[in-house]
């Protein structure tokens, strides 16, 4: 089975107004979906996007290149918003002194916000938590050092 063939079969099976695109690069294979239905895709913090780019990636790992799935630009505005997100919490932490815990997120929204605000001397971040419930940390370092 071919990865245009599953997505077929996923779009026929669960009778969503969908259509998508597959461009194929030398390191990796991008997917867009796009369509009337782009909503469900997206729901609840694009959990479907996320499940199907999973899904996919066990599916066809052998080919040796990473699938990402993205619908109607959402990976870009995604990160945008993750970036801004850590730079707010990471000026709140510098001001009140106190650690921030962000919401629980997949790995590669986790690896935004860490590189966001990595070279900010003042605060460091940290992953705690396990499966769905790993989040970003973070906390100020005193006087430079982390405690």
């Amino acid at each position: 089975m071919t990865l245009e063939e599953f997505l077929k079969g996923f779009v026929e099976f669960t009778r969503l107004n969908l259509s998508f695109e597959i461009d194929q690069k030398e390191e990796e294979i991008q997917v867009n979906l796009m369509g009337h239905d782009d909503s469900v895709i997206l729901a609840r913090n694009a959990e479907l996007l996320h499940s199907l780019e999973y899904l996919s990636n066990k599916m066809f790992e052998r080919q040796g290149r990473k699938i990402i799935f993205d619908c109607n630009g959402y990976r870009g505005i995604r990160t945008e918003e993750l970036r801004l997100m850590a730079l707010a919490a990471a000026e709140k932490v510098k001001q009140l002194g106190k650690p921030y815990k962000l919401n629980p997120m997949p790995a590669e929204e986790r690896r935004i916000v860490h590189l966001s605000v990595a070279e900010d001397s003042q605060i460091r971040t940290e992953s705690e938590g396990f499966g769905e419930n790993r989040r970003v940390v973070i906390y100020p370092k005193l006087d430079g050092i982390a405690p």
